[in-house]
C-alpha cells in the first residue's frame, strides 16, 4: 500500500536559492523538449504526407518499386533524454548544481504529456477531458516543484547541514542531493520504503511530499480505526449546506474565498499597478515590487486553499469512519461550473475534492461508496411515498408533496432518497442510534465543523458549542 505525507521544511535563504535553481533546471529541461518536439513534429507531419503518397503509389503498382517505403518515426522522450545528456556537460553545466532528477524527471513528464495529447486526439469523441498540445512552462516567483528519486532520499536524526547539533537533536532531517540536510518541521510517521520525494514551493513556504510504501499492519497502526459498522447514509451536496446527511445533520463549509474576497481584490489591484513586461509591451524588467506583491497574493491564495483542504480532509475522514455505506450523486461539476452565478460558490466548497477524498478513504477502509447517476431526480421524488413533483425549481427550498402532503427540506429529501438507493442493493441502511449519533456529532465538534439539525427547511439546533 502506498501512502503520502506532506511535511513543511525549515528552509533558510540558502536552501530557497537551491530550490529556485532546481525549479529552473526542471523548467529548462521541459521547455528544451517542447522546442525540439515542435520542430520534429512539423518535420514528421511533412514526412508522413510524403510517405502516404509513396505508399499509395506502391500499393497501386508494387512491381515498379524495389521496396516498400519506410514509415517515418517521431522521436520519443528517451531519444530527447539521450541527446540532452550528450550535450549537457558542455552546453548546460549549471544543471549539475542540483539533483540529477530535476532535469531527468522532466523528460518523463514530457513523455506523459505527449502520450495524453495523442490519446486525446485518437479518442476525441469518448474523451471527457481535453488535453492540449505540450506547451512551454513559464517562470513563477511563488510556485515550483522538483522530484527526487527514492535512491537519493535519506532521513537522519540529530544532524543538520552545519553539523552543530549532531547527536543533540531528536528532529528529523532530509538529505537533499548537492546541498545537505534540511530539518523537517514534523516527523515522518510511516515506517516503510520511501519511493520518492517531491519538493514544492507554495507562496513563501517549502514542502516535501513523501511517497511511502507500507504494509497493511503499518496502515492500521497509523490510521484511526472505523468507529461504527453496519451504518448507511445518503449525502446531498449543495451550496446552502455543503453536505446534507440523511440523518438530518446539515454540515456547513467554511467558504474561505467568500470571506477573503475583498482582501484578495485589494491585493490584486495593488499588483496591477506594478511594472511587468506584459503591461508595458516591451522588454521592461520585472520590478522587485511586483515580485513582492505577487508573493502576498499567492500567500493569500495558499491560505484559502489550506482552509478548504482542511475542511474536505476532516469531513471525509469523519464520514468514512462512521458510515460503512455511503450513497451520493455523481455530479457533473464541470457542467455546474459553467453557470456563472454559481461557479464561485461551487468552487469555494470543493465538490469534486470531497468526492475524490471520500472515494479513496472508503476504499482504503474496505467500505462501500455508491454513486447514483447524475440524472437521478433525487430532489423531485418524495422520500415518503415516492411521488414525482416535476414542477420543482431551484428556488423551492422546501419540498411539499402533492400526494401525501409531507413538508420537508429539499436537500434533506434528496439525501433520504439517496440513502434509500442503498436499500436496493441489499446493504444495511438503518438510522444511527442515539449513541452513534452523539459520537458522530462529537467528532464534528472536536474538528471545528459547523453543523445543525435540519427539518422542513428550518435549522432547529446548532451543535457548535
Amino acid at each position: 500500500m502506498i501512502v503520502g505525507q506532506v511535511i513543511e521544511l525549515r528552509a533558510n535563504n540558502k536552501f530557497i536559492t537551491y530550490c529556485r535553481k532546481a525549479f529552473g533546471v526542471r523548467r529548462f529541461a521541459y521547455n528544451w523538449c517542447v522546442e525540439k518536439f515542435n520542430k520534429d513534429y512539423a518535420a514528421h507531419c511533412a514526412a508522413m504526407s510524403k510517405y502516404n503518397k509513396e505508399l499509395s503509389e506502391y500499393k497501386k503498382s508494387p512491381l515498379q518499386f524495389t521496396q516498400e517505403p519506410e514509415k517515418p518515426k517521431l522521436p520519443t522522450w528517451q531519444d530527447y533524454k539521450k541527446e540532452f545528456n550528450a550535450i549537457r556537460k558542455e552546453k548546460y553545466p549549471f544543471t549539475y548544481e542540483v539533483t540529477k532528477y530535476a532535469s531527468q524527471q522532466s523528460f518523463i513528464n514530457f513523455g506523459q504529456a505527449v502520450s495524453k495529447y495523442f490519446s486525446n486526439v485518437k479518442n476525441k469523441k469518448n474523451s471527457k477531458r481535453k488535453v492540449g498540445f505540450p506547451a512551454f512552462q513559464k517562470k513563477s516567483y511563488h510556485r515550483g516543484r522538483f522530484y527526487i528519486g527514492g535512491d537519493q532520499v535519506k532521513i537522519v536524526i540529530g544532524k543538520t547541514c552545519s553539523k552543530k547539533l549532531e547527536n543533540h537533536s531528536n528532529k528529523q532531517y532530509l538529505n537533499i542531493p548537492n546541498f545537505g540536510y534540511v530539518q523537517l518541521k514534523e516527523k515522518l510517521r510511516f515506517n516503510g520504503h520511501i519511493n520518492s520525494v517531491t519538493i514544492s514551493q507554495r507562496a513563501d513556504r517549502i514542502f516535501a511530499s513523501f511517497s511511502v510504501e507500507i504494509s497493511e499492519e503499518e496502515y492500521q497502526r497509523t490510521h484511526k480505526a472505523a468507529v461504527q459498522n453496519n451504518t448507511a447514509v445518503g449525502i446531498d451536496l449543495g451550496i446552502k449546506s455543503a453536505l446534507m446527511l440523511s440523518d438530518r445533520i446539515s454540515i456547513d463549509a467554511p467558504k474561505p474565498l467568500r470571506k477573503k474576497l475583498r482582501k484578495l481584490a485589494k491585493l490584486q489591484r495593488q499588483l496591477n499597478r506594478k511594472n511587468h513586461p506584459r503591461t508595458k509591451g516591451d522588454k521592461t524588467k520585472v520590478s522587485c515590487n511586483y515580485i513582492k506583491q505577487s508573493k502576498k497574493v499567492s500567500k493569500l491564495y495558499c491560505s484559502i486553499t489550506n482552509i478548504r483542504n482542511d475542511f474536505t480532509q476532516k469531513i471525509t475522514t469523519i464520514l468514512a469512519n462512521h458510515y460503512e455505506y455511503i450513497c451520493m450523486e455523481n455530479l457533473n461539476v464541470k457542467g455546474m461550473m459553467a453557470n456563472k452565478k454559481l461557479a464561485r460558490a461551487i468552487s469555494d466548497i470543493g465538490f469534486y475534492k470531497i468526492k475524490q477524498n471520500l472515494k479513496y478513504k472508503m476504499e482504503s477502509k474496505h467500505r462501500f461508496l455508491q454513486e447514483v447517476d447524475m440524472f437521478f431526480a433525487s430532489s423531485k421524488f418524495c422520500s415518503k411515498c415516492g411521488a414525482l413533483k416535476k414542477e420543482l425549481t431551484l428556488k423551492d427550498r422546501v419540498y411539499e408533496c402533492p400526494e401525501c402532503g409531507i413538508t420537508i427540506d429539499r436537500d434533506l429529501n434528496a439525501a433520504i432518497n439517496l440513502r434509500q438507493q442503498i436499500k436496493n442493493v441489499g446493504a444495511a441502511s438503518s438510522e444511527l442510534k442515539p449513541v452513534e449519533l452523539t459520537a458522530l456529532l462529537s467528532d464534528l465538534v472536536i474538528n471545528g465543523i459547523a453543523t445543525s439539525s435540519c427539518e422542513a427547511g428550518i435549522r432547529l439546533k446548532d451543535y457548535n458549542y
